[in-house]
């Protein structure tokens, strides 16, 4: 029987959260992937956002374990600066984790959509089977709503909450060693020096 009820969220959002980038996820990207994807899935959208959901002086590595090993899926908005985040590597490094261990004959359950805000080429290969979706020319922190490029952006992002709504309803059942799994990785990054590449774990 599927542990319902151990999910809290439908999506765990992992982004890098420097300079500008904060505005685009703020003002553009989040409330427009809530809106389209309560649309697609028929309820309000459920989504671990780091900027409402960990309070200031909240331990912030438990809060953040707790949301990814609570979310369904993973969607995240990739970048240099995503792939130069211990933080963010190991975020995703977990829900690979997640997903190379539910992988059956039938392949992996689609856990983790990316959306490219900007220039990130040099990906390591073992994210090449990870969906894609390209919006980095409607990823302008500075843009206003209602402009063209906001226009169209909503139009990808409710593209995007699609495939998004599709993951959700086939995330396989919640296991409960998760929290602690993550819990205890988040703390070992927090508590060692940064810098470390992460990314050699991802296979």
């Amino acid at each position: 029987m599927e542990h319902i009820l151990s999910y809290q969220y439908d999506v765990f959002l992992s982004y890098k959260r420097s300079d500008d980038w904060a505005r685009y996820v703020d003002n553009h990207f989040f409330p427009k992937l809530r809106f389209w994807l309560g649309a697609e899935l028929g309820h309000p959208a459920r989504i671990f956002f780091d900027a409402q959901d960990v309070e200031t002086g909240a331990s912030w590595p438990y809060k953040l374990a707790d949301g990814l090993a609570h979310s369904r899926t993973m969607v995240c908005l990739w970048s240099k600066e995503y792939f130069n985040s211990d933080w963010c590597k190991e975020e995703l490094t977990q829900m690979l984790a997640r997903r190379k261990s539910l992988t059956g004959p039938n392949g992996p359950p689609p856990l983790i959509l990316a959306v490219i805000i900007h220039d990130s080429e040099d990906l390591n290969q073992s994210l090449k089977d990870i969906q894609r979706f390209d919006l980095h020319k409607y990823c302008n922190p500075w843009m206003t709503d209602g402009s063209p490029a906001a226009e169209q952006l909503s139009v990808e992002i409710a593209r995007l909450a699609r495939d998004v709504a599709n993951a959700v309803e086939q995330a396989p059942g919640h296991d409960e060693s998760w929290p602690s799994l993550i819990r205890d990785e988040f703390l070992r990054l927090f508590n060692t020096n940064p810098g470390q590449d992460l990314l050699p774990s991802l296979g």
